[in-house]
């Protein structure tokens, strides 16, 4: 639903306020209100009782809103208000009704890093002192606001946005840490202990006050966009892109196998825990997973130091197969980190023609926090997912320009050592920061693995880390229902990765366009022809203008949620329906 304050917009979607601008210049990108609970998972809401009221020039929104999920519950108040002189606020009050351990009860603000990173940003502290600091540009691995009670930025028309908080201290935090394209203004900070117990019939008030000081002849928003695809001339090398062994799934059949081998990966990742008793077993299934489906490994270990012995046993086994291993990926098994002192002398001799990379099994925040040393080491890995906050089908698009952030501050961390993202998957494996020890989620896997949603948004993966210059990526699992087929079913993103692989790309070109929340496109070059791969992302249909270049070239529809036709397209106009990806084919001689 769309609002408006005066000068202001806002989108209004299931109790948040979302994409908040002053014509087309986004001024906050979320408000919204979370409970977190011990292990960092934010707890599913119900609303009741919602009343909406608007103007022209302004809006009121109240409702109740309530947690029920195994000890927690919670109700509270919500109102939101927008009014003609460009002000909106988001009030909370809260009651407990039950004892239950939190990390976090509060509201969040959103702020795009598109537009502010590396923008200045004046701080009121909660002690009367004030401040001036930065929105960061290369990923900040702590918190680079604290103890605010105000804070106000110039806008890109001379005017400022300031946001005032009560009821909490609140600090800022870069989540680009976790892939999500954007820094979090948010209660309570990290610095009081966590978790905290919470007990029946405790009252939480919060409140934030969005003000915008316009300068005169503000642009209203551009209501007939043309979405539009800009070639900048700017090249990278295309990644190398290779896939999971699913390790809970049966044995491949044959026709799984003949699909997996014909898809063009250049690397199956495999993990090998050598402190559990199945080790070899997995070992030698792995190697034989290798031989059938033509792929060399992607050998993770995880290990420590009690294990040095087990370890280099596994390195006299693997110099045999030495053909069959293409990289080696050491991490410490209870911190999932690499410890240079894991990297045993004689590692070179035993696999001389093998790469040899570290980094952590998580998400880029633990990378980032817990740097070492990597100067042996021929490439830096980390893992990535998209709900590390919130999963809906908006979110997970908004975040995908972050990804290329990650690859160029993880080159900076270690020295230009070339990066690998290693996995990429839609849902965390497991928790990295869970509170109550159980930090594995075993067959959790999400349900849009097998949607055509999916593959957009493996195809905005694609472009933003192979245009932010990854050396190599590793997608989803092989088969079951966190990989890219099951049986003889093969999912939409399976059909992305297959045409993307069998066009045997070698440069990526960035491409640009004025609505990257709908749309993602993949420019691909090789010698004597040119791919565009286009995806619309969301539930509507969209028309896009293509680049000149493409004037006489014809496009194919590759992917569609309702399983239509083929459709072909000769025009530089290109319609695409919900959740369709187009490839546009092109032979430049």
């Amino acid at each position: 639903m769309l609002l408006q304050a005066g000068p202001l917009q806002a989108d209004y979607v299931n109790g948040y306020l979302r994409y908040i601008r002053i014509g087309n210049q986004e001024i906050l990108r979320m408000i919204y209100f979370a409970i977190r609970d011990q292990d960092w998972n934010t707890l599913p809401v119900t609303i009741q009782s919602e009343t909406i009221s608007r103007t022209v020039n302004s809006f009121a929104i109240s409702y109740t809103s309530t947690v029920r999920h195994d000890s927690v519950q919670f109700n509270w108040k919500v109102r939101i208000t927008g009014s003609a002189d460009g002000t909106i606020g988001f009030t909370i009050d809260g009651k407990a009704l039950s004892r239950f351990l939190r990390n976090r009860i509060g509201l969040c603000i959103l702020h795009s890093t598109d537009h502010l990173a590396g923008q200045p940003c004046y701080i009121e502290h909660s002690n009367g002192y004030f401040s001036y600091a930065f929105f960061p540009e290369r990923i900040s691995p702590h918190q680079p606001f604290k103890n605010i009670s105000a804070m106000q930025w110039q806008l890109d028309n001379n005017g400022a946005a300031r946001l005032d908080f009560e009821g909490e201290v609140f600090e800022t935090e870069d989540q680009r840490n976790w892939s999500d394209a954007s820094y979090k203004t948010y209660c309570t900070p990290l610095d009081l202990p966590f978790p905290k117990l919470i007990t029946a019939g405790t009252e939480i008030s919060q409140a934030v006050k969005l003000t915008v000081a316009t300068a005169t002849g503000s642009k209203a928003p551009d209501k007939e966009r043309e979405i539009r695809i800009v070639a900048t001339g700017e090249l990278s090398r295309f990644p190398l892109i290779g896939v999971q062994l699913a390790q809970n799934e049966p044995t491949p059949g044959e026709k799984e196998r003949t699909f997996l081998s014909s898809v063009g990966f250049s690397h199956l990742r495999t993990d090998i825990v050598l402190s559990e008793l199945d080790a070899p077993a997995k070992l030698h299934k792995a190697l034989e997973q290798s031989r059938q489906l033509k792929m060399p490994l992607e050998l993770v270990v995880f290990c420590n130091q009690r294990f040095d012995n087990v370890l280099k046993m596994l390195l006299k086994v693997l110099k045999q197969h030495a053909s069959s291993i293409k990289t080696l990926i050491l991490f410490e098994t209870e911190t999932r980190r690499t410890n240079p002192k894991l990297i045993i002398p004689d590692l070179r001799e035993y696999l001389p023609d093998v790469k040899i990379g570290g980094g952590t099994d998580a998400n880029f925040a633990e990378f980032n926090r817990n740097p070492v040393s990597y100067e042996n080491f021929d490439f830096v890995s980390f893992s990535l997912n998209p709900q590390a906050h919130l999963s809906d089908d908006l979110t997970l698009t908004e975040n995908l320009n972050a990804q290329s952030d990650l690859i160029k501050s993880a080159g900076e961390l270690s020295a230009g050592k070339a990066v690998y993202i290693s996995p990429v998957t839609l849902k965390p494996r497991f928790r990295t920061v869970a509170m109550s020890g159980d930090s594995q989620a075993p067959g959790d896997y999400d349900d849009r693995q097998t949607t055509a949603f999916a593959a957009c948004w493996t195809l905005g993966s694609v472009k933003y880390l192979s245009e932010g210059c990854a050396a190599s990526v590793t997608f989803f699992e092989t088969t079951g229902p966190g990989g890219i087929l099951d049986q003889d079913i093969v999912y939409p993103v399976g059909y992305l990765l297959q045409h993307i692989l069998q066009w045997k790309p070698e440069r990526v070109e960035i491409t640009r366009t004025n609505a990257a929340l709908k749309i993602s496109s993949l420019l691909l070059h090789k010698a004597g022809a040119t791919c565009l791969l286009v995806a619309n992302h969301s539930t509507m249909e969209q028309s896009v203008i293509l680049p000149d270049q493409f004037s006489q070239a014809t496009a194919h529809l590759l992917i569609s949620e309702n399983q239509q036709e083929p459709r072909i397209m000769t025009s530089l106009e290109l319609v695409l329906g919900p959740h369709e990806i187009f490839s546009v084919s092109l032979t430049t001689g």
